[in-house]
């Protein structure tokens, strides 16, 4: 060995070692293959800032629930992370919406690792279901099943798309006691517009967010990554002609609205950014003050206090929600904690109304309940904003 090649090998064995303990350097040795169906080619993997930003938040070893919109390059980065955590001795389980899409997943892993420089390659044997390591290490993906994963131990978790898992809240409760004793989990996902705001993705991002689980959350916008601009996003939504919720959920400016499936909602045109303001007014600041009652018999009775103020702003205040028959002394009892102008009832709750007036002396009356009038006054209001 000449002694060029000498430093030559040495120089390797130093950006090798990096590597390993360097999530963000081996990234730099990471190639992709390219989304073109036809004609696919092996492409370099592009450090665009917010995935770097995300990879250095990945090494810290803290479980993270992310929001992402579509074709960020989230997917390969997730399985460059599973390479480079069982290349370093861990277990990482991939859990995929089905037996094709954790199948693609692992293959992205295979492509990762067969694609190294040789003086990297480790020996790790692919198979369709794992990849194993001379170490320690090994990376196995399943579907979104009940038992996923469960006979296994593992040290990282990765969650691909999961609001579109049929078993999430399964697989995540399975895994959980592992989480807990120092593993780590990476949720991640697009909006499913099908689902909206429903399903245990959404759930636990909001209380993620709320600071409620120990999970850091993330949301990831259409526009981070490089050269997408107002003029391409009007060319993605032509594309979704008469696919409103799609677009929605897959080029989100805010979480609120990917989680927003409109062929559900009453009214399409909501939008909490321009519905919805952060405005403190007091009860006692409202011009008018008005209880809505609908008592649901079978399905849940609901109560709010919504109050009026000077700049024709709706607020809520309170809100009574429950399952199953509702004593109307309860309602009652609610109600009279605060100060109300007006309580709108059902009109054929005729003993209600007159038990609120008596028994509470509540200004209770019969409510206009016209629906057509009131979803049209109400979309009117909303599409002038």
């Amino acid at each position: 060995m000449t002694t060029l090649t000498k430093a030559r090998a040495l120089d390797m064995l130093k950006v090798d070692e990096l590597c390993r303990r360097s999530f963000v350097d081996f990234l730099d040795f990471v190639r992709l293959r390219s989304d073109d169906p036809i004609n696919p080619v092996v492409t370099r993997w592009q450090p665009w800032p917010y995935l770097i930003e995300q990879a250095q938040t990945w090494i810290t070893g803290k479980s993270e629930i992310i929001l992402k919109d579509r074709q960020l390059g989230y997917s390969w980065l997730a399985a460059a992370f599973a390479v480079w955590k069982a290349r370093n001795g861990a277990a990482v389980c991939l859990i995929s919406k089905g037996d094709r899409e954790a199948k693609e997943l692992l293959a992205k892993c295979a492509f990762i690792e067969s694609h190294l420089p040789p003086w990297m390659q480790v020996g790790a044997k692919p198979t369709s279901e794992v990849i194993q390591y001379p170490s320690t290490g090994v990376v196995m993906a399943f579907p979104s099943t009940p038992d996923a994963g469960v006979s296994f131990t593992f040290q990282v978790f990765i969650f691909d798309e999961a609001h579109f898992h049929a078993y999430a809240a399964d697989n995540f409760a399975a895994l959980l006691p592992t989480i807990s004793a120092g593993g780590q989990a990476i949720v991640l996902s697009t909006a499913d517009p099908s689902l909206g705001p429903n399903g245990w993705f959404p759930s636990y991002y909001w209380n993620s967010k709320a600071g409620k689980t120990g999970f850091a959350s993330r949301f990831v916008p259409w526009h981070v990554r490089p050269g997408r601009d107002k003029s391409g996003l009007e060319a993605e939504r032509a594309k979704f002609d008469e696919l409103p919720e799609h677009f929605d959920a897959y080029y989100a400016d805010t979480d609120a609205q990917a989680f927003v499936a409109r062929s559900g909602l009453v009214y399409p045109m909501w939008n909490e950014a321009k519905h919805v303001r952060a405005e403190r007014v007091t009860l006692d600041q409202c011009r008018r003050v008005v209880a809505g009652v609908d008592l649901g018999g079978g399905d849940p009775t609901a109560v709010v206090i919504l109050g009026l103020d000077a700049n024709h702003h709706v607020h809520q205040y309170a809100e009574f929600y429950r399952r199953g028959p509702v004593p109307v002394e309860e309602i009652g009892g609610f109600l009279s904690r605060y100060r109300v102008d007006a309580v709108e009832c059902p009109p054929e709750q005729a003993t209600v109304i007159a038990t609120l007036v008596s028994q509470f002396g509540l200004p209770a009356h019969a409510a206009n309940n016209s629906r057509k009038d009131g979803f049209n006054l109400t979309a009117t209001l909303l599409e002038n904003d």
